[in-house]
């Protein structure tokens, strides 16, 4: 089986857990989310791309995927795949240990630093899958405790994943990239509210517009224009929904035409930016 597609799914809930295995073969083409995911992957022969790097999945990686990063995966039918997959509120997890700064900061070093998959000391891996397990089943608990308990487990969770870095035995796999498309990522996640076009990014990165042009697609899925515009137009939706009017978010979000904004967001989102609000739809089980 093989999906396509750009954006999938919304989020209504603070988060979603879902436990899934699946025996047949699993192609899903580039796309990506309005908010973080983390996956813990079980068994399977699966190979998963974030953006610039691709890596084939061992038992008990962690892939830490944020909103707005372009990921495709494929598995394949000799081994069953089993994965837990977590899907968050951006702004929920923002909430979380205020004087922690919130517990995002995984998803911002996924984001920025390109540090989406880990691979855990083998206790922290033990602990991580328990802390999976407790959770799916405290949610299907038919208890007035449950949501309580599943949030706190959740917290739990998150919280050991943040501070995974400080440790000195982490590993982040090696996972073949494109060097050079890694730090234009960087640098446009970096410089999202200035101006950014394909002669800088390539003089930047001393290489020709072509090959710069060409090598960021093939590591991304998209041209680098219509990966800037996407980014920012997300960026936007952030804005718009912690509050921001909608001149103010198309300015700091490098669109100095408000009417190029609104066409844009509009293309994107189906609404213009004075009406937008964040998706309530159902959202149906993964099939990542």
């Amino acid at each position: 089986m093989e999906i396509s597609g750009s954006e999938r799914g919304y989020l209504r809930e603070e988060f979603r857990l879902f436990h899934t295995i699946d025996q047949k073969e699993l192609k899903v083409d580039w796309h990506f989310h309005t908010f973080d995911k983390i996956v813990l992957f079980r068994s399977g022969h699966v190979s998963y791309t974030v953006e610039s790097q691709t890596a084939q999945l061992s038992p008990g990686d962690l892939l830490v995927i944020s909103h707005g990063q372009l990921h495709r995966m494929h598995s394949f039918s000799d081994v069953p795949y089993e994965r837990y997959i977590l899907y968050l509120n951006s702004a929920f997890l923002a909430s979380l240990a205020p004087e922690a700064g919130g517990l995002n900061a995984c998803f911002i070093r996924a984001r920025t630093g390109g540090q989406s998959l880990l691979r855990l000391p083998e206790a922290d891996r033990a602990a991580i899958y328990s802390l999976f397990s407790r959770m799916e089943k405290a949610i299907q608990e038919a208890s007035p405790y449950a949501p309580a308990l599943s949030r706190a487990l959740l917290t739990e969770l998150l919280v050991l994943i943040c501070r995974a870095p400080e440790q000195s035995n982490i590993s982040h796999p090696d996972a073949p990239s494109d060097e050079k498309i890694a730090q234009a990522l960087h640098y446009i996640q970096s410089h999202l509210t200035e101006k950014l076009t394909c002669d800088a990014l390539s003089a930047h990165l001393r290489m020709s517009r072509s090959s710069f042009q060409h090598r960021f697609k093939a590591a991304t899925g998209h041209a680098p224009y219509a990966y800037i515009k996407l980014q920012r137009l997300l960026l936007a939706s952030e804005l718009l929904s912690a509050g921001e009017g909608a001149l103010s978010a198309g300015k700091k979000c490098g669109y100095s035409d408000h009417s190029a904004f609104c066409h844009a967001f509009f293309e994107q989102f189906g609404v213009t930016p004075s009406s937008f609000r964040p998706r309530r739809d159902e959202l149906t089980g993964p099939q990542e």
